[in-house]
């Protein structure tokens, strides 16, 4: 069985697309894409040290496989994502395990603010959805230690001993808002400031404790950055080559609406504008308030994609329903 796979996969044309991995029940248990066909596939039926325990366990279990052929490798890796979501298949770990993600919330009300892990989006001041391992839990507890929203805290009893006056709400208010909508830094300035001021009174304990949250809070904005301005980009345009053509995408909020492909010599006659209205859907898309935990994934992959590869183009557009 797995010699006919093996042929099949020599036989498969070295261009761009998806495969879909099959069992002896004809489930798919694997999507992947690639930039190769007949390479990629190809590498599941040779002895590779390289491959992981799970590798081996799908090669194990796969007995059959389809392949859809499209124009890029960004098209596949589209495609790949749309699939993933339909068929969850078992062996694919991005964007199949989305309900554990969770969202942060900034509660206020009845002059008393606290930060909250949601499993569903409240309609104000709530953001997300957050995978699991970027340590929620340990999010809050860092910013209700820096701004003392937690007073029986052990950790923040122990390091209380230098009293500063608290911090009026409507400062932590928009401190942690701000953060949250890339307005500012300033939680991460003032764990800084702390972290300086323990290390000059000789309190080495403290600030090593207040280094490693200085560090943990820049690595979680900085993840946060693609979510954030995603939400706040309304239109783009991106577009890549392909041999003498171009093919161009509109993208709204970070989710690809239409895409289609131009002469390179047609496609230089348009202005962005131009290109979009070109492909523009016949109802505007209702306003993203709160991207939902299967969209997360998808902005994500797909702006890591783009910064990865320098012959993708993305332009900001005027909104093309004003």
């Amino acid at each position: 069985m797995k010699n006919n796979l093996k042929e099949q996969a020599r036989n498969l044309p070295l261009a761009p697309g998806v495969y879909l991995m099959k069992d002896k029940h004809e489930t798919i248990i694997y999507v992947g894409k690639a930039k190769k066909l007949r390479e990629r596939v190809g590498s599941y039926f040779v002895k590779n040290k390289q491959h992981s325990s799970k590798t081996l366990r799908l090669i194990q279990q796969l007995t059959d496989f389809d392949v859809i052929e499209v124009d890029s490798e960004l098209d596949a890796l589209l495609l790949e994502c749309q699939l993933i979501q339909e068929y969850r298949p078992i062996y694919n770990r991005q964007m199949n395990s989305f309900e554990k993600y969770k969202y942060i919330e900034i509660h206020t009300e009845n002059n008393d603010l606290t930060i909250n892990i949601r499993s569903i989006p409240t309609t104000a001041n709530c953001f997300g959805p957050f995978p699991i391992n970027r340590k929620l839990s340990e999010l809050k507890l860092i910013l209700e230690n820096l701004y003392g929203l937690n007073k029986k805290n052990y950790w923040q009893q122990s390091f209380s001993e230098n009293f500063t006056p608290p911090l009026d709400l409507s400062v932590i208010t928009e401190e942690l808002l701000g953060a949250f909508t890339l307005n500012n830094q300033l939680p991460q300035k003032r764990l800084e400031a702390k972290m300086l001021s323990a290390s000059e009174n000789y309190s080495f304990e403290k600030a090593a404790k207040l280094r490693e949250d200085w560090q943990f809070l820049i690595r979680f904005f900085n993840q946060n950055k693609k979510l954030v301005l995603a939400n706040q980009t309304n239109w783009q345009l991106l577009y890549i080559p392909i041999g003498y053509k171009i093919k161009y995408y509109l993208v709204h909020q970070g989710i690809v609406l239409a895409s289609r492909t131009l002469t390179k010599q047609t496609f230089s006659k348009y202005t962005p504008n131009e290109l979009a209205k070109k492909i523009l859907p016949k109802n505007e898309p209702e306003k993203i308030q709160q991207f939902s935990k299967e969209q997360v994934d998808f902005i994500n992959i797909l702006s890591s994609y783009i910064n990865q590869h320098n012959e993708c183009q993305l332009v900001e557009l005027a909104d093309p329903f004003a």
